[in-house]
């Protein structure tokens, strides 16, 4: 699941959260000052309601499909919207000679830093597992 999907998830129940406590005040009120009961109710569910944006889903679908039209200007092909923000959060892409994305075991041979601009470090090992490939960083 993507993180723009969890925050969103979360904000929706937080607003369902909110709009009970907003209901639950209202009613309490609404009862203090003596108003019919389903009058109460019915304003204070009106105002729950109210307060849920309906836009939001569109709003981010925008954004989504705005950030595949510029991923498309620099030739980067997306199928699915979500895939758009997973990869603006990524760092690091590792395809293989022929520019494919791979999702098999890469290892890396040599890194470059920009902390370290004069300097190649190369690496050694197989696979994801240092201590298994009894890989290690050679300057």
């Amino acid at each position: 699941c993507a993180i723009l999907q969890i925050k969103i998830d979360e904000l929706g129940r937080l607003l369902a959260y909110a709009s009970s406590v907003g209901i639950a005040f209202m009613a309490l009120i609404g009862y203090l000052m003596g108003r019919p009961f389903l009058e109460t109710v019915t304003v204070a569910v009106s105002l729950a309601v109210a307060a849920i944006p309906e836009g939001l889903p569109i709003c981010v679908t925008v954004t989504l499909a705005l950030g595949v039209l510029r991923m498309a200007r620099h030739a980067a092909i997306v199928k699915k919207l979500p895939a758009v923000e997973t990869l603006g959060c990524a760092t690091v892409i590792a395809s293989d000679k022929t520019g494919t994305l791979t999702q098999n075991e890469m290892t890396a041979r040599s890194m470059y830093s920009l902390a370290f601009p004069s300097l190649c470090f190369g690496l050694t090992g197989v696979g994801y597992d240092i201590k298994k490939s009894g890989g290690h960083l050679v300057r």
